[in-house]
């Protein structure tokens, strides 16, 4: 993100970096140390650097980044940069929150079992094997894997074939091609009105997630409600009855 963002600034670009960090289970901490590995875009008046845990919420990002990132672009920035949690197959909810995914991967730390895998690899418009200054035989084999791999995939957009990617941070070797696909992507993407087509239905998944939300809300708004809810979550742990009976009785009471 660090040589990609400085790629960007240097082109004349405005860079925001929402950056999620997971938050512990057992203490509900963050490190939230992202910029300590993002110096140049940290220091640019250009750029724009925050960090936030998930506290709890799960997908890859937090409950409130698809409001950053109209934020963001409200004050100014034109490329907006959200780096997920990345852990596993199912950190994918940032595809209903950006234009196009960047999926970043490594050699030789297999990773390239994933290629036979759904999940994350379908979400992914752009494929770059990171560090491939560390092992380049390693990094070649691994391009050809999910070159292959993406052949299988049902292309996101019409128009786009996925490229797989050499990069290196340490190098910044590939990262003018990483640019340029950028770049192009979202030529194609707008050209065709897809982009247009795929921000609708981001935000009719927003109110979607949005609604479900208030929704809970105002069904513990009450001091009774939540009360009921005390009560059966009591019982539950007693064993008393079948937690999801419970919640049944309760969501239809």
């Amino acid at each position: 993100i660090e040589a990609l963002g400085k790629r960007l600034l240097g082109r004349g670009n405005r860079v925001a970096v929402l950056a999620i960090d997971p938050s512990s289970r057992q203490s509900g901490g963050s490190i939230l140390g992202d910029k300590t590995r993002m110096p140049a875009l940290s220091t640019s008046e250009s750029a724009f650097v925050r960090p936030s845990p998930t506290s709890g919420t799960l997908g890859g990002l937090t409950d409130r980044t698809r409001e950053a990132i109209v934020l963001c672009e409200a004050a100014g920035y034109d490329t907006i940069i959200v780096e997920t949690v990345g852990v596993g197959q199912s950190e994918t909810e940032a595809d209903n929150a950006v234009d196009f995914v960047l999926l970043v991967l490594l050699a030789g730390a297999g990773d390239e079992l994933q290629g036979i895998k759904r999940g994350i690899l379908e979400v992914a418009d752009i494929f770059a094997v990171n560090k491939s200054d560390i092992d380049e035989r390693a990094a070649q084999e691994a391009r050809g894997l999910y070159r292959a791999a993406s052949q299988l995939l049902q292309r996101r957009f019409r128009d786009w074939q996925p490229p797989v990617l050499l990069t290196s941070a340490v190098r910044e070797s590939g990262i003018a091609d990483l640019a340029a696909s950028l770049t192009d992507l979202n030529s194609v993407a707008r050209q065709s009105g897809e982009k247009s087509e795929r921000r609708a239905r981001q935000r009719e998944v927003w109110f979607d997630s949005a609604m479900k939300e208030a929704i809970i809300r105002k069904t513990f708004s009450s001091s009774e409600a939540r009360q009921q809810f005390d009560a059966a979550a009591r019982r539950a742990r007693r064993g008393e009855a079948c937690p999801a009976q419970l919640a049944l009785e309760i969501a239809f009471r």
